[in-house]
């Protein structure tokens, strides 16, 4: 699986055309989002949204998509950030939360001071409780924009987000070993990129946003795969 996804952004035969423009725009959209944030992260959420409905499997392992067809590409890339959102908000709720009760304690020199040891296991273990909560909560996102992805493009906009949310398809996904591994495959890549996009100099960090899309690629084309014929 992680040979396939990382095969997967190169294209194969008529697609190495495509997957040349795709890394230039893509990794060229990061850049402009290091000027102009979150707005050229739209199309980008976009276009990984149409790798999730593209990627396949070994025996099917599909066509690398385009930035073509713009008003299509940012519908998409809307629903995709939206969709993220509802999942990462609980998350960065309840981490948010977390630390400011640590930090909170700290300051007052209370009983749960983190310097003391209480404090210190008290936040310890409400930390480590609201990792794996929001974890489990995020579990199922890449499942979620699979579905919409994968829903009848004949369908409206409404319908393909109500279609995304179901119950059988997600459960099947989301319960299966299969899932779970392609899951640590992307969380690990996506760690791997936002690394490169962040480490050394200006022009290594610039190089850094084109790795990162790359990546980004990759993992989308890992949960593909991870969800394959769940649905």
């Amino acid at each position: 699986m992680i040979e396939q996804a990382l095969r997967f952004p190169f294209g194969t035969g008529d697609d190495r055309g495509a997957a040349t423009e795709a890394l230039v725009v893509g990794g060229g959209l990061h850049v402009l989002a290091a000027f102009v944030p979150l707005v050229p992260l739209i199309p980008v959420m976009g276009y990984l949204v149409r790798v999730l409905g593209a990627a396949g499997d070994a025996e099917d392992p599909g066509r690398l998509p385009t930035f073509r067809s713009p008003v299509s590409l940012l519908r998409d890339g809307l629903v995709g950030c939206l969709l993220a959102l509802v999942f990462l908000l609980v998350p960065v709720v309840l981490l948010v939360v977390t630390v400011g009760g640590a930090l909170s304690g700290g300051a007052v020199g209370g009983p749960l001071d983190p310097r003391t040891p209480i404090g210190y296991g008290a936040t310890l273990i409400g930390g480590t409780v609201t990792l794996l909560l929001a974890v489990a909560i995020v579990y199922p996102l890449p499942a979620v924009l699979a579905g919409y992805a994968r829903a009848d493009g004949e369908l409206g906009t409404v319908a393909r987000v109500r279609a995304a949310f179901s119950r059988r398809r997600l459960w099947a996904s989301v319960t299966s070993a299969r899932y779970f591994y392609a899951w640590t495959v992307g969380v690990v890549l996506l760690l791997l990129g936002a690394g490169l996009a962040s480490a050394g100099t200006r022009f290594t960090r610039l190089l850094g946003f084109f790795g990162l899309f790359y990546l980004e690629v990759a993992t989308a084309a890992a949960w593909s795969r991870g969800i394959g014929g769940n649905d």
